[in-house]
């Protein structure tokens, strides 16, 4: 009969630095083959939760729009990304509700009625890593005339800072009206915005990942959230290919 000692017996049961390498390896690469599923996953959670939002919201302002007998506004606001240095590519990060109500300004032969916006919730940004696409090719429905977007000014702010909070914002806009209707907002004219139907057809606008650049057709990643809007009953629709 063979008889170990206590150490003895303790080294036979313990793990050889061979066998530790050999496991810590095998972690390793099961880690590395998962992480970018992982991230896929994530991205996507996150698209569409943003986009769910956005959806939630054209309802509401809808909805509002017809309850208060007011033309309601949804503005999206653009600008550069501040996690890209040197990045000058604006494309669309938030995006918040207003009522729309008219104001006199002066007095006598002097008095101009103007437009004016009344906040009506606080403005809600994207999801981190995720944006609207800023191209007619892709968000045709968020795109003024030629192209344009509006200013984004706030009265009496200081350092011009708009309602987005970002100085040099741009913003692009859909207006609900209280027969149901949805009209994008092409331009700003003497006080009042100038307003126009879209053709159902180019009533969208997508959502997709921030990579810092311009997104376009040729570049668009393979899972996007597609917002559309139907010019003449407002009602909105989702497309999610990548889902």
């Amino acid at each position: 009969m063979t008889y170990f000692s206590y150490t003895e017996r303790q080294a036979r049961r313990a793990f050889s630095l061979i066998e530790m390498l050999v496991v810590i390896a095998l972690v390793a690469m099961i880690l590395a083959s998962s992480t970018p599923a992982l991230m896929r996953t994530m991205q996507a959670t996150r698209l569409a939760s943003t986009g769910d939002s956005i959806m939630g919201a054209i309802t509401e302002a809808k909805q509002l729009s017809y309850a208060q007998n007011v033309p309601v506004e949804l503005r999206f606001f653009k600008y550069a990304d501040q996690d890209f240095p040197g990045s000058t590519v604006q494309l669309f990060r938030s995006y918040q509700m207003f009522k729309i109500v008219t104001v006199t300004q002066g007095v006598g032969s002097n008095a101009q009625t103007l437009e004016s916006v009344v906040p009506v919730n606080t403005l809600s940004k994207l999801s981190d890593g995720v944006i609207i696409a800023a191209g007619t090719d892709l968000s045709p429905l968020l795109n003024g005339q030629n192209g344009t977007s509006l200013d984004d000014v706030k009265p009496n702010a200081a350092g011009g800072v708009g309602y987005s909070g970002v100085s040099g914002a741009k913003y692009n806009a859909l207006r609900f009206m209280p027969d149901g209707s949805c009209r994008k907002v092409s331009a700003q004219q003497n006080g009042f915005a100038q307003l126009e139907y879209g053709t159902l057809p180019n009533s969208f606008f997508t959502l997709t990942y921030n990579s810092g650049q311009e997104v376009t057709t040729g570049n668009l990643p393979k899972n996007f959230y597609t917002i559309q809007v139907d010019p003449f009953t407002g009602k909105a629709r989702n497309y999610r290919p990548g889902f």
